[in-house]
């Protein structure tokens, strides 16, 4: 009392039938898998750069905003007290403006210190120039900078390097 009758030759096609079915779901998900993968890979070589283009330019950044280097390329002979405070705090703010974009990349951290560091620098300076008249000849200024930057813990410049150095070697 059979209802149905297969023979072989429809057991053959039933079984390639479900066979390639399953084939076909098979790959199709290995190729959702492999784009999921590939979205949760880390970053390409070129990516992964950016933090450390980013260290290396707020290297630069903190080298160029400390006392000494700042006095240093202002040509303070021609200027008064309130020229040079001004050209000095100017400097500061525009190093700063220029590297700004770099807190994406960076530890907020590090970035933080590198905003206190500049806070600190312009307050300095300000400090010394109000000890001055302003009309005084900026090499009087410049010598007070120059004579407070000698103090090993007078700028945040060197923690904020160690810092930097720190961040750069997990990086590497």
């Amino acid at each position: 009392m059979l209802l149905f009758e297969v023979g072989f030759n429809e057991i053959q096609g039933i079984l390639t039938v479900v066979i390639f079915g399953m084939l076909f779901y098979l790959l199709t998900e290995l190729k959702i898998l492999r784009r999921e993968i590939k979205a949760k890979q880390p970053a390409t070589a070129a990516n992964s750069l950016l933090p450390l283009q980013a260290y290396e330019r707020l290297t630069i950044l903190a080298d160029r905003i400390t006392l000494k280097n700042l006095v240093a390329r202002m040509h303070a002979s021609v200027l008064n007290v309130g020229e040079l405070q001004a050209g000095l705090i100017e400097a500061i703010k525009v190093e700063y403006d220029h590297n700004v974009s770099q807190q994406i990349y960076i530890n907020p951290e590090v970035w933080n210190a590198v905003i206190k560091m500049k806070d600190q620098n312009i307050f300095i300076i300000n400090q010394l120039a109000g000890n001055l008249p302003q009309q005084a000849n900026a090499m009087e200024l410049s010598k007070l900078i120059l004579e407070y930057s000698s103090n090993k813990n007078a700028e945040l410049s060197p923690v904020v390097l160690d810092a930097i150095q720190f961040e750069v070697k997990k990086l590497v």
